[in-house]
């Protein structure tokens, strides 16, 4: 304790790092207890919470093992009737809005106890998240604060993949430049979840690894093919049938759930009820000044830490559709800027701001459901401060002049 006070009284920012990261520990440690106290371990119960999403993964997994086809699973009354018959309420629909792959992916989910199954979901996907941010060069504590951060505890309490998309995205990048192969097989295997790596094909360009590119390619085709032997060739029409439903669908909300848990500008700007036009006006603007500041920063020879933090947020920012559950990896882009800001000092304002994008996650729902879609508006500003960080790092790079030798030459 005295070392604390001690702490407070000459860096206060690491301080403030200790209390909140102490915080969250409990937090989050509640956040697991409360809602494993809601399971119901028997062999088919699902207890309280069949309103997760998890409880989609689940019964689409058990759906296919119990003979159901993929094209009946994307089929949303088909899935709502089945869900009912393992003990679910009646109530809104609950899509399965993922492509073949995915369902493959999650199949064996469904030869478990409900509870079991939540629980290998949590552990597993946890697991290859913190793993990410090892291969990543963070240290422990930076990885326990991005274990227990907001986004983190959202995604635990959604029963969502933020943890599996942010591994497979920060692992790829890791990898990249140094096994660019096995970069490729993580990339090929984030299609499950296409949207999030729209700025990949950015940086792998820019960093010229055409063998990440062939890679990835070929494990998607891979996906595709192995999924329609596995499935039956109609389950991509169907998919695609199902996504342009479910697209619709999510454009065409004014308000609910859905939109309450965005973080994207396309749907900030439907949560501020601008015409779908103009939404996807904002949301293209965003995107193409993204592509464009992560392709420049990537050819230059720059600081990795800031780079792959100008790609995190930068994907948040470029998709059209993410929640709040998505963010894992904003939260890893966060604690990479508080390494930066705690050793070369803050710029103005720019703790401010790198605070409320990791609490964010916290009170996102809170002011959507309010009108006030903060959220993509915060990213983008910690994204100009990213860019901000990179400059004077360029222009450290660039070799000075000697004057002395310019006198001799004259």
């Amino acid at each position: 304790m005295r070392n604390h006070f001690q702490l407070i009284r000459t860096e206060p920012g690491r301080a403030v790092c200790v209390t909140l990261l102490i915080g969250l520990c409990v937090f989050f440690v509640a956040n697991i207890g409360m809602l494993y106290a809601k399971l119901d371990f028997g062999a088919t119960g699902l207890g309280t919470s069949e309103t997760s999403d998890f409880f989609v993964f689940y019964s689409s997994a058990k759906f296919l093992l119990d003979g159901g086809s993929l094209s009946s699973l994307y089929d949303p009354a088909t899935l709502k009737a089945y869900q009912i018959s393992l003990g679910a309420k009646a109530g809104p629909i609950q899509p399965f809005a993922y492509p073949p792959s995915y369902a493959l992916l999650i199949v064996p989910l469904g030869a478990l106890p409900y509870a079991w199954a939540l629980i290998c979901w949590h552990a597993g996907t946890l697991a290859l998240f913190l793993g990410s941010l090892r291969l990543a060069g963070l240290r422990w504590y930076e990885i326990l604060a991005a274990g227990v951060a907001p986004a983190s505890a959202i995604n635990i309490a959604a029963g969502q993949n933020g943890f599996l998309t942010s591994a497979l995205l920060i692992a790829g990048m890791a990898l990249m430049t140094r096994r660019p192969a096995a970069s490729g097989v993580l990339f090929g295997i984030l299609t499950v979840k296409p949207h999030l790596g729209l700025l990949i094909p950015f940086v792998a360009l820019a960093k010229r690894q055409w063998t990440t590119i062939a890679v990835a390619a070929t494990v998607t085709l891979g996906l595709i093919a192995v999924s329609t032997l596995a499935m039956g060739i109609e389950a991509w029409p169907a998919f695609i049938e199902s996504l342009r439903w479910f697209s619709t669908e999510t454009g065409n909300q004014t308000a609910g759930t859905v939109l309450n848990y965005s973080s994207t500008g396309f749907m900030a700007a439907k949560v501020a009820l601008f015409p779908k036009p103009v939404a996807y006006l904002i949301q293209g603007a965003q995107s193409l000044f993204v592509a464009c500041a992560v392709y420049w920063a990537y050819r230059q020879k720059t600081d990795k830490d800031l780079l792959l933090a100008l790609m995190l947020v930068g994907t948040a920012i470029a998709t059209p559709y993410a929640f709040l559950y998505d963010m894992p990896f904003v939260a890893v882009a966060v604690i990479l800027m508080v390494r930066r800001g705690l050793r070369d000092k803050f710029l103005p304002f720019e703790a401010l701001w790198t605070l409320w994008v990791f609490l964010a996650p916290f009170m996102g729902y809170l002011l959507n459901e309010h009108r006030i879609p903060f959220v993509p508006l915060a990213h983008l500003i910690f994204f100009v401060y990213i860019l901000a960080r990179l400059r004077p790092g360029l222009a450290a790079l660039t070799p000075p002049i000697d004057t002395r030798q310019a006198v001799d030459a004259r």
